[in-house]
């Protein structure tokens, strides 16, 4: 229901956008202001903050000395942020960590960037908020994404990993290029042995791909299956959108996924047409997130782009 409710939302804003010529994350950006926040504790020193709207989860870690975050959603939320950290810790903010360039995840580095935060982030997404951002992909068209102000660009980047380090944890920050888009990170507390995805992996159902931004079902299902490989039954994922879940919870997202790519790639050797895959793929209707037939046809594409096979 809740993701029913953000669909709902995002094409009433879309049709206000259409009609106004303003910015589709403006228009958002004025509506957010009463979204509901929970701080949910997944162990000792280890939170999760998990809105109830168009906001991503932020990971909380409070360190010997400091509080680190993994995205900060909306500026116009970090003062509800920092009342639910302050909650658990009077222990000031040192990092912001950036999963990718989306505005639901990074729209906080405006307030925590004005503040000194250092935030860090993979170097393809600095690039992108240096400039005006067309996100394509989703249900609701194109989204114009404004550059950002100098504040709120990530200090420190990083190409393929960096570490953070203190008396208590470890935390690995992983590149993972093409998945959702091509400045993805994952970010592994590995002491606690809690992943943070971002976008990676949501809860919702489908996820969004953002073809145009670097965004590929092969490489999604290849990092999602990595994490598999590396993780056992106490682990924890924050998903990007969602509640925490176990690893159980992600290998049914690859299959999902993987199912489908699976399905798509067959049906196009049999030489069928994409009106026609679209028609026989069968995804159960309980599934939320993106518009199937959108969803098909990203994968149709990257199928092509990867399997040496022809199409109608």
């Amino acid at each position: 229901m809740k993701y029913l409710f953000t669909i709902t939302f995002l094409l009433s804003i879309h049709s206000l956008f259409g009609q106004s010529g303003t910015s589709f994350v403006d228009s958002v950006e004025q509506t957010i202001e009463n979204t509901k926040e929970e701080i949910i504790k997944i162990k000792e020193s280890y939170y999760v903050i998990q809105p109830m709207g168009i906001a991503g989860n932020v990971g909380v870690y409070i360190g010997p000395q400091e509080v680190i975050l993994v995205d900060d959603q909306w500026a116009k939320l970090v003062p509800r942020i920092k009342e639910l950290i302050s909650s658990i810790t009077d222990k000031p903010i040192w990092y912001v960590i950036n999963t990718h360039y989306h505005f639901d995840h990074i729209d906080g580095n405006k307030a925590f960037g004005s503040e000194k935060v250092s935030i860090i982030a993979q170097e393809n997404l600095r690039k992108r908020l240096l400039k005006d951002q067309i996100i394509t992909g989703s249900s609701f068209g194109q989204i114009l994404q404004r550059a950002y102000p100098l504040e709120a660009l990530p200090s420190i980047v990083f190409k393929d990993s960096l570490y953070l380090h203190d008396e208590k944890e470890t935390i690995r920050i992983l590149h993972f290029p093409n998945a959702h888009s091509d400045g993805d990170a994952i970010v592994h507390f590995q002491k606690a042995d809690i992943y943070h995805t971002g976008d990676i992996f949501v809860t919702y159902g489908l996820p969004v791909l953002y073809e145009n931004n670097g965004g590929d079902i092969y490489s999604m299902i290849k990092t999602i299956d990595y994490l598999l490989s590396v993780s056992n039954n106490h682990t924890r994922f924050i998903p990007g959108h969602g509640p925490v879940s176990n690893k159980e919870q992600l290998a049914a997202y690859s299959k999902l996924l993987t199912t489908i790519k699976d399905e798509v790639v067959s049906l196009i050797k049999k030489g069928l047409a994409i009106e026609k895959i679209i028609e026989l793929v069968k995804i159960d209707e309980n599934i939320g997130g993106v518009d199937k037939k959108l969803f098909i046809t990203h994968v149709f594409r990257m199928a092509l782009k990867h399997e040496n096979i022809n199409s109608k």
